[in-house]
């Protein structure tokens, strides 16, 4: 149940950054020289590791099991979305 639950909200929470970017850039960057790269970067990253938690990957090696977590993921989004949309 739990683990369902975390995969519902990595999964949720990925397809809301895709969303955000893709169908509304100027909330990242009104021109693209005014980009916050680091965050928007660490959010990228996180999002890639919330979609392959999400989807239900789970690698046989340990600190990939580490790096595709919740635990990985969740904070990255969390301080890239606070990057870029603060």
């Amino acid at each position: 149940m739990l683990k369902t639950l975390s995969r519902f909200i990595s999964l949720t929470a990925a397809a809301a950054v895709v969303a955000v970017t893709v169908f509304y850039p100027r909330a990242i960057a009104v021109d693209g020289a005014h980009v916050p790269f680091g965050g928007f970067v660490l959010l990228m990253i996180g999002m890639s590791l919330a979609w392959v938690h999400g989807v239900g990957f789970v690698p046989e090696p340990p600190w990939l099991r580490r790096l595709f977590s919740p635990l990985a993921a969740w904070p990255l989004l969390v301080i890239g979305a606070a990057l870029v949309f603060v």
